[in-house]
């Protein structure tokens, strides 16, 4: 599988009901001590606790909750969990979007950066901030099949962590690096529009692409 990081796009899955709150005050790291009245949280309380302690190995003098995180791939293991209730309070998928950006634009001198090699939780995941490495570090197969199971094709049981492969940046990602943002449908598409328009922001705006984003 040939990967080229210029080619590479992150992706941010918030609710809706967040959007306005990001687009005026941009993406703050848990442990930022920002408060956004209003927030809504989504996924596994436990596991979001444990990034509080999880040292960032490449910067170990901070955590993986002094981060804004990214995933590099879509239709995650983490999003079906949350539409689904497995283990966590589930949230309607159809309230769920995607901020996307370029990997380009994040991995600079203007950002404290780094990668992982699976769910930045997990003990076993490696942490690197050499851009030149990257395409060889991630296992580009896990990001992009949706055969995440324990018991899939080619019997790598270590696809869920590693599919949850993280980018990190330090503290802060101002709005103005959101690029594209991706929806359920077009009614949808039609509420993030007037989202957009009331706060005179224009992003590219996609309905679920080669239906590949989510579960259906």
């Amino acid at each position: 599988m040939t990967i080229q990081v210029n080619d590479i796009w992150v992706y941010r899955i918030i609710p809706i009901a967040n959007l306005e709150i990001i687009l005026n005050a941009g993406m703050h790291s848990k442990l930022s001590g920002v408060i956004n009245e209003g927030f809504v949280s989504m996924g596994n309380t436990e596991i979001i606790t444990e990034r509080d302690k999880r040292i960032v190995k490449c910067y170990p003098n901070s955590v993986v909750n002094n981060y804004v995180p990214f995933y590099f791939s879509v239709r995650t293991p983490m999003l079906y969990n949350i539409i689904t209730g497995y283990g966590v309070s589930s949230y309607p998928q159809q309230e769920i979007i995607y901020l996307c950006f370029k990997l380009t634009d994040l991995a600079t001198d203007n950002f404290t950066w780094c990668y992982t090699d699976g769910n930045a939780a997990k003990k076993i995941t490696k942490f690197n901030n050499d851009l030149n490495l990257l395409v060889d570090r991630i296992d580009w197969n896990s990001i992009k099949t949706h055969d995440f199971r324990d018991g899939n094709g080619d019997g790598d049981e270590d696809r869920l962590r590693k599919k949850h492969a993280e980018f990190l940046v330090k503290d802060f990602v101002p709005k103005e690096y959101i690029k594209r943002i991706v929806v359920f449908n077009e009614t949808k598409k039609t509420e993030v529009s007037i989202i957009l328009d009331k706060l005179g922001i224009d992003v590219e705006l996609h309905v679920n692409p080669a239906n590949r984003f989510y579960f259906i």
